[in-house]
């Protein structure tokens, strides 16, 4: 399931719509005020990292006989 985040042009609305797939276009409809003037915000994607940081586990450890 895909999380889509939208912006009403019209009041600023900001809400999400959960979809199996692609937008359609009764979901580019604003919740708040009715208007069809709707755009898709930009938003990354994050996965889980499993609690390390970014570029964990990627430099060698202190005790390697390589490094």
């Amino acid at each position: 399931m895909a999380s889509y985040d939208l912006v009403c042009e019209k009041c600023d609305h900001e809400f999400e719509v959960f979809r199996q797939g692609f937008l359609k276009d009764e979901d580019r409809v604003c919740p708040a005020c009715g208007s069809e003037e709707v755009r898709q915000k930009f938003s990354s994607f994050l996965s889980n990292l499993g609690g390390r940081g970014v570029g964990a586990g990627c430099a060698p450890s202190g005790g390697s006989p390589f490094g």
